[in-house]
């Protein structure tokens, strides 16, 4: 996703190439298990969707995020994390197979919802791990290629994914059988996913220095204080810690519009604008402003700093959202998709660069835990808050103002803090070389720097 020889000269490299098919069937499987969840307590017909509702079910999503994700981080710095993707995928496709079992029995209770929590809690474990085994096989200098092609890419598959999905719920009928059909396919691919990771070897993703285990008690009472560790190490990084404040602020700008979208083509847009098939027009539209970040930002970032172009693209969505949302116009809603999707895109291939040259290896997997827990709950919460604000269509004019005014905010703040932390941009050559990439089946040696 930026230039032809850069894309080859990275699909070249054995260990991006599987850690590579390991994220596309990883996420590919994301989006099918989301189509069946979507499906199932958003928009099945036996069922009605209100705020309050949605507010219910994310508060119950923010639980992995504030338990499962310190423990992902400890975990990412001791063990194999290509063991990590494989077990991971197995456990998720068992899960999977217990859904089904209660979405075919038409549950909605407690039982169902601690099943697909379970499965969103051992996501944490994944994302963090391909975004900490990232720099392990490539090199520093081509990062901001490798995140571009690699997150767009894993958003595409999990677009895919999600298409797929519900085209066969749609093909097969949208009752409870068929979201249990849907929910079936994405534990197969599941299954595909832990096949793939199997292929590199046992730390071809790092880390560094891998530390024996010390007991479950043991470990889990040094969480918190590595967590701390891994929370100083990131603070002393003034980039990274710039960097992370903006992008959780704007996250949680696009969590608030988030529930609004789902609510106004559930309960408010009517006729062929309205239903899962008007958004999934939003989320197409976004999905291609995704990808036009992923072209964008390695060319523009070889001419301006990423800090800068951050900046212009929060800058830019804050305006655009305002402009476009507020006439509660459906279209206009899809075509606001695609410059906000881009925006969120190129924000945070940044931000993953960033992250990524700022750390030691031997952080790195606390570093994306809690990268990865800021991320997800300022979305969730905020999405939450708007659930409870937004009224049962979802239209709220003082809502979009909000989230419109969230990104300009960010965009400013950061281009102001830009100047004070000027000498520190320079991460290509200010940081240490990247660090040898691993062969297969091999471990890689600590760096003697």
């Amino acid at each position: 996703m930026a230039r032809a020889g850069d894309l080859r000269q990275l699909l070249k490299r054995t260990g991006f190439r599987r850690l590579f098919a390991a994220r596309l069937t990883s996420q590919a499987a994301d989006g099918v298990f989301q189509a069946s969840l979507v499906s199932y307590v958003l928009f099945s017909p036996e069922r009605a969707t209100s705020a309050g509702a949605i507010a219910a079910s994310l508060a119950i999503v923010v639980l992995p995020f504030s338990v499962i994700g310190p423990f992902a981080g400890i975990v990412l710095d001791r063990v194999s994390r290509q063991r990590v993707l494989v077990v991971c995928a197995l456990t998720r496709a068992v899960l999977l197979s217990l859904l089904v079992m209660l979405i075919a029995a038409g549950h909605t209770g407690a039982d169902f919802y601690a099943a697909a929590l379970a499965v969103v809690s051992v996501n944490r474990f994944v994302l963090a791990a391909l975004s900490a085994g990232l720099p392990m096989v490539v090199p520093t200098g081509r990062l901001v290629t490798a995140n571009a092609l690699s997150t767009t890419s894993g958003t595409l598959a999990t677009l895919l994914g999600a298409g797929i999905g519900s085209g066969l719920r749609g093909l097969i009928g949208g009752d409870d059988a068929a979201v249990a059909t849907v929910a079936a396919l994405a534990g197969l691919v599941y299954l595909a996913a832990a096949g793939t990771a199997t292929r590199a070897g046992r730390y071809e993703f790092g880390p560094l220095t891998p530390t024996p285990g010390q007991g479950l008690v043991r470990e889990a009472g040094q969480v918190a204080v590595e967590l701390a560790a891994g929370a100083a190490h990131l603070w002393q990084r003034r980039p990274a810690r710039y960097a992370l404040a903006t992008l959780t602020g704007s996250r949680a700008s696009y969590g608030l519009t988030s529930v609004m979208a789902v609510l106004l083509y559930r309960n408010y847009f009517t006729g062929v604008d309205g239903g899962l098939g008007g958004l999934a027009l939003v989320v197409t539209a976004g999905g291609v402003g995704t990808v036009t970040a992923a072209v964008v930002t390695p060319r523009v970032t070889r001419r301006i700093s990423k800090q800068t172009w951050i900046s212009l693209v929060l800058l830019a969505a804050g305006i655009i959202e305002i402009a476009l949302c507020l006439p509660f116009s459906s279209l206009l809603l899809i075509v606001g998709s695609l410059p906000i999707g881009f925006a969120a895109q190129a924000s945070k291939i940044c931000v993953d660069t960033i992250v990524q040259e700022e750390t030691d290896d031997s952080y790195r997997g606390r570093a994306f835990a809690l990268y990865d827990l800021l991320f997800n709950v300022a979305y969730v919460a905020a999405a939450a808050l708007a659930a409870f604000a937004l009224p049962v269509t979802g239209r709220s004019p003082a809502l979009v103002v909000v989230a419109g005014l969230g990104y300009v905010v960010c965009g400013l703040l950061y281009l102001r803090a830009r100047p004070s932390h000027e000498s520190d941009l320079d991460l290509t050559t200010s940081r240490p070389v990247a660090p040898p990439v691993a062969t297969a089946g091999t471990r890689p040696q600590a760096r003697l720097d």
